[in-house]
């Protein structure tokens, strides 16, 4: 949607009508109509007596980034060596052969540790918001690399940190523009046929991108960082396509005039003449003359 913005910006910068912006977006003038109401309002473009539109602004800009939630993530350390003392650590379920335990820590801006039965630890970062996903990488080698650290002192527990896995993975951004497109509960899943980016080595997460209603009313979703950058970047590359068509569509009809003439041109009798006259002897490819 905010690629429509900044589309109709740009052209009314460049002096173009409601309806020249209508055909070369291929939407309609109402919906040209909405996004210019919206402009307007927001005080970045107005229109004249003369019923033309002008931009009040110098710059006008979408902002580097859509807001991002780091909604899940959940680390697998297995255990080398040693016990975990869990006196003091929470029962939340029991399973048939062992009763995990769990922990909560407000290190890391929270963390939740289960133990699976002195097998391996799962360690859940707590949901927060994202400047980059380059936090994503660096929050999980830290949280790893304390682990290491805290396990061993607090339990003489030796974790095998080389085989660290990243089990779920959930970025989570809103979309405000498309909430109305979501029904209560409804959720839309796809398969990118591709395993997830990797944050550590031993990482095989199926990729997938989903829509639902959390953590915001309209959230896109996804365990792959390559889908979640070309989604947060979209607005910028949908409007470095539409110029570039734009560029194709004029010398596109440019090209198309001069073939047009040059054809009329050959369909001169005089020309058909001279060009025969030329290629004496090799009429045989030019059998169309």
């Amino acid at each position: 949607m905010k690629s429509f913005y900044l589309a109709i910006f740009n052209f009314i910068k460049s002096g173009k009508s409601p309806s020249y912006i209508s055909k070369e977006l291929k939407i309609s003038k109402q919906k040209v109509h909405y996004y210019t109401k919206i402009l307007k309002d927001k005080g970045i473009i107005s229109k004249r007596k003369n019923g033309d539109w002008f931009v009040k602004v110098k710059t006008f800009s979408l902002g580097t980034r859509l807001p991002t939630n780091l909604h899940a993530l959940q680390i697998h350390i297995p255990i080398s060596t040693g016990k975990i003392g869990v006196s003091d650590w929470e029962i939340k379920e029991k399973l048939k052969n062992w009763t995990p335990t769990y922990k909560k820590l407000s290190i890391f801006e929270g963390l939740t540790i289960k133990n699976n039965n002195n097998k391996s630890i799962s360690i859940f970062a707590h949901s927060r918001d994202l400047k980059n996903l380059k936090e994503v990488d660096t929050l999980s080698y830290n949280i790893r690399n304390w682990a290491y650290k805290w396990f061993r002192e607090t339990f003489g527990v030796i974790l095998d940190i080389m085989n660290t896995e990243i089990k779920s993975l959930h970025l989570a951004t809103s979309d405000k523009d498309s909430e109305e497109m979501l029904g209560k509960g409804e959720r839309f899943e796809l398969d990118l046929d591709k395993k997830a980016e990797k944050v550590f080595p031993r990482d095989k997460i199926d990729g997938k991108a989903w829509i639902d209603g959390s953590p915001f009313k309209f959230t896109a979703e996804t365990n792959d960082k390559e889908w979640k950058r070309a989604y947060l970047s979209m607005p910028f590359t949908t409007q470095n396509s539409l110029q570039l068509l734009h560029y194709i569509a004029k010398n596109y009809a440019s090209h198309v005039g001069i073939v047009e003439k040059l054809n009329n041109l050959l369909d001169e009798p005089r020309v058909k003449k001279h060009i025969k006259e030329k290629l004496k002897g090799q009429l045989t490819l030019f059998k169309w003359l």
